[in-house]
C-alpha cells in the first residue's frame, strides 16, 4: 500500500435513488470511488431555514482515498440536487490489509 495512501469513507444523501445511483456511476467511471453503496430509504429530520424540516432520504456511501476528496466533493456539488448537499468524509481507523488493498488499487491514483 502506497505510505500516502488514506482511505476514506464519503457520505451524501438524496431524495431520489436515480439521483444517488447516477452520482455513484459517474464517480466510479471516473475511478473516483472504487466502490458506491445506495442504503434503503430512511426518515431524515433536520434544521433548515429556521424550521425543522423531514424529508424521505437514500444515504450514498463511497469509499474512495483522502486524495481523490477534492475532486469527488466538486463532483458532487456540481452533480447533486439539493441547494446544500450533506458531503462528510471519515478517515478509516483500520481495515483488512486485503481490503485495502483492493480499494487502492481500483481507484485512479
Amino acid at each position: 500500500m502506497d505510505a500516502k495512501f488514506t482511505p476514506i469513507l464519503i457520505t451524501t444523501t438524496f431524495e431520489d435513488e436515480r439521483d444517488a445511483e447516477r452520482l455513484a456511476r459517474m464517480l466510479l467511471q471516473q475511478r473516483l470511488v472504487a466502490c458506491a453503496r445506495i442504503s434503503a430509504v430512511g426518515k431524515s429530520l433536520y434544521w433548515w431555514q429556521g424550521q425543522i424540516s423531514e424529508t424521505m432520504e437514500y444515504e450514498l456511501t463511497l469509499k474512495s482515498s483522502r486524495e481523490l476528496y477534492p475532486e469527488i466533493e466538486a463532483l458532487i456539488r456540481a452533480e447533486h440536487p439539493y441547494q446544500t448537499p450533506e458531503i462528510v468524509a471519515t478517515a478509516f481507523v483500520a481495515g483488512s490489509s486485503a481490503y485495502l488493498a483492493w480499494l487502492e488499487e481500483e481507484l485512479r491514483q
